[in-house]
């Protein structure tokens, strides 16, 4: 505990001394120093010059300018000659919200350098402060501060700072700091005699803030993050996660941005278990899945990439592959977890597998679009992570995609399309194959009147595949697709006037749409699928009815911009079989007369206020056999409190049910509780759940936060100091 608790010293008065620096030199160089177009004007109470030695006096409310900037004090005195200024009394520095108080002040207006004596800088970006008995910038680079404090409380007993009797730093070098005490109100809390660190304004290497706890499968566990900057485009950051129960984690985190079409970030982390074999008798551990483990080595690596490539080629690049199916439900929370770190759906707006998923996915895919087609190409490979006997089924899958946009053919009102797929099917075991699909299709897009739109199209398509099955050995097959499809739409628009807070405009646009679709497979007695869904064979006859409702809105704001927004959209869509389907896959509430009634319902009118729905109603049992709804929201109370509330909903009528809901309320005193909890409904059983009780403060704050996800339970405690960030124990 005594080496942790110097660790933590050392990292926090690294950190300090940091934004001290990068504070002082952002302040003082870029203001104070910076090159002027303009001279310094001087008014006073009393204001005399000696035109011999160019000296200027002034007393009583002196007020010195120079462009935006105002310099006051009672008593100054400024040699034209030298460029040094004294000021004497009540100095105060006013500049774009940052604010300097002190006794006296000298600066050096040549030779860029200057000293205050008692005084306090307040930067209003990160709500620092910092006071010293001498602040003094003694070169171009250099500064020294005598009894030096950083805090980001108000008051003049902060209730932390951060105080040393001595700070010499160099810019872009280093720093050396004496007597670094940590101070809870007045009490010291932490002491460091002597320490050096790194004095860059711009990106650096260097250790960040450990954390450190404890979980009732891992033990005593302690992270500590080290940085590396390795160019002005990439960087990386490396975890040495012990865990007293479980051994050394060692992690990796490489980033990199090449331009703003690419970028890129991978993590892989490896575990040497302590916990070689899973005891499947211990209820702790079986609770995480119910499948064997026997391999004690033990890791994940991910990422993503968004990459330009010449010739007008993107690429998009996946990986996703893990030792085994009980490596993410372990390590996928805490307080350092990998909750904690990169979200790359949020940075590259493509999702990552959930953490219960039987297969990780990893894919490239090559994309070349032009005017009038589009080139795809893709590699995807599926790992089965809960395949625990080992029998190595996993798939991979290669393909190229080619589309034609439709185009008008010459000398008549039809347009044409085409479209053409090739597929490879790979595995160490099992059926894998190879695939061909092409389809040409044509349209002739017409109006019947004013205000009906109406659309036939004819499209035929042929799908040759080439199996390669162990028990019966290498085969050929194919099949014919036609496929008829006609569509009569019309669009109702009115626009509503509207005095919603910034709303000025309300447009509802429906637009009600008949669709006959007939699609028939031939050769169908001996075809057995390898690529495409089970329910695609036979004929099929069907008419259907769809209605699109968009709700878009006008805003103005005060200044008078115009900003358009989507408030809602609701879809309904109900099909009918002409005839029933002749396919022997078809499933059977899709045989029926009348389809199942397919709704969509997407709200958010203002933030944070966000409802999304999908639900499936079948007629013939009067029940739903579908349904996906989430709403999220935050409720406004006096006082500037504000409340968050989550839920989700998933239905399946023969498969899955499940809810979740979390919520964060506002309490008094700058108290906060809040819950969230997943709970399975087929098994009525909760399979995560966490509680929580927060404090903040005007400068710090504190979370106590319990926690249970697939069994592991844990306890956290996490601190944050406002403008350092957070330390914290579990």
């Amino acid at each position: 505990m005594q080496r942790i608790c110097f660790s933590v010293c050392l990292v926090l008065a690294m950190v300090l001394q940091a934004n001290l620096v990068t504070a002082m030199d952002q302040f003082v160089k870029d203001r104070w120093f910076e090159p002027r177009t303009g001279r310094w004007q001087i008014m006073a109470d009393r204001l005399s010059y000696s035109e011999k030695e160019g000296l200027y006096h002034a007393e009583g409310n002196v007020v010195i300018t120079s462009g935006d900037e105002v310099l006051s004090a009672q008593k100054a005195i400024y040699n034209e000659k030298t460029g040094i200024v004294e000021l004497f009394g009540d100095v105060a520095l006013d500049v774009k919200g940052d604010t300097l108080r002190a006794q006296e002040a000298v600066f050096d207006l040549k030779n860029n350098t200057g000293q205050i004596t008692k005084g306090r800088l307040f930067l209003r970006e990160n709500h620092f402060y910092i006071s010293g008995e001498s602040l003094e910038k003694t070169g171009p680079d250099t500064y020294r501060c005598i009894r030096c404090r950083i805090t980001t409380c108000d008051g003049e007993t902060p209730d932390w700072s951060f105080s040393g009797t001595e700070v010499n730093v160099t810019l872009e070098g280093y720093g050396i700091v004496k007597d670094t005490v940590f101070r809870i109100r007045d009490v010291p809390a932490f002491y460091l005699p002597y320490g050096i660190f790194p004095a860059k304004t711009k990106r650096q290497s260097g250790v960040l803030l450990p954390r450190g706890g404890v979980s009732n499968l891992n033990g005593i566990e302690i992270e500590l993050p080290i940085y590396w900057a390795m160019t002005d485009q990439m960087d990386a950051t490396f975890y040495e996660h012990y865990m007293s129960d479980r051994g050394l984690m060692q992690g990796v985190e490489y980033r990199y941005v090449a331009d703003e079409e690419s970028k890129g970030a991978f993590l892989f982390d490896i575990l040497k278990d302590r916990i070689k074999e899973k005891d499947l008798n211990s209820s702790k551990q079986a609770g995480i899945s119910p499948f064997p483990r026997a391999d004690d080595t033990r890791y994940w690596v991910r990422g993503m990439s968004d990459q330009s490539l010449p010739l007008g080629v993107n690429a998009k690049l996946d990986v996703d592959y893990v030792s085994d199916q009980d490596y993410l439900r372990e390590f996928q929370s805490g307080l350092y977890g990998f909750q904690a770190r990169p979200d790359l759906t949020a940075d590259f707006g493509r999702p990552v597998e959930e953490n219960t998923s039987p297969y990780r996915r990893s894919t490239l895919r090559l994309d070349r679009d032009g005017k009038e087609y589009s080139l795809q190409g893709r590699a995807s490979y599926f790992e089965l992570v809960g395949n625990p006997d080992g029998n190595d089924f996993s798939p991979g899958l290669g393909g190229v995609d080619f589309s034609l946009l439709p185009r008008p053919l010459p000398g008549s009102p039809l347009f044409f399309r085409f479209q053409t797929d090739y597929d490879h099917l790979w595995r160490k075991k099992g059926v894998k194959g190879e695939q061909v699909f092409f389809t040409p299709a044509v349209s002739y897009p017409l109006w019947l009147g004013r205000y009906l739109e109406f659309e036939p199209s004819m499209a035929y398509g042929r799908n040759i595949q080439r199996v390669e099955d162990p028990a019966s050995g290498i085969e050929s097959q194919g099949r014919d697709i036609y496929d008829f499809q006609t569509r009569m739409t019309t669009h109702l628009e009115r626009v509503f006037d509207l005095q919603v807070g910034e709303v000025r405009k309300l447009k509802h646009k429906a637009s009600p749409s008949l669709i006959y679709n007939y699609r028939e497979y031939r050769n169908q007695d001996t075809y057995l699928p390898l690529f495409e869904p089970l329910k695609q064979d036979g004929r099929f006859n069907q008419v259907a009815f769809a209605f699109d409702n968009l709700f878009d809105v006008r805003k103005e704001n005060e200044k008078g911009e115009v900003i358009y927004a989507q408030w809602a959209r609701f879809n309904l869509v109900q099909g009918y079989n002409i005839e029933k389907p002749t396919g022997n896959r078809v499933p059977a509430n899709e045989k029926r007369d009348f389809l199942p009634l397919v709704g969509f319902l997407s709200v958010s009118p203002v933030y944070p206020l966000s409802l999304q729905a999908e639900v499936e109603w079948d007629h013939y049992e009067s029940d739903f056999t579908y349904a996906n709804t989430s709403l999220e929201f935050s409720v406004r109370r006096a006082g500037g409190k504000h409340d968050t509330y989550g839920v989700e909903y998933l239905y399946l009528k023969d498969g899955n049910k499940g809810f979740n809901f979390n919520f964060n309320i506002q309490l008094l005193y700058g108290f906060s509780a809040g819950a969230s909890q997943t709970r399975d409904l087929r098994r009525d059983k909760n399979v995560g759940q966490a509680y929580w009780l927060d404090y903040q403060s005007q400068c710090w704050g504190v979370r106590v936060i319990s926690e249970n996800v697939v069994g592991l339970e844990s306890f956290m405690i996490l601190f944050r100091l406002e403008g350092l960030g957070g330390l914290g124990s579990k």
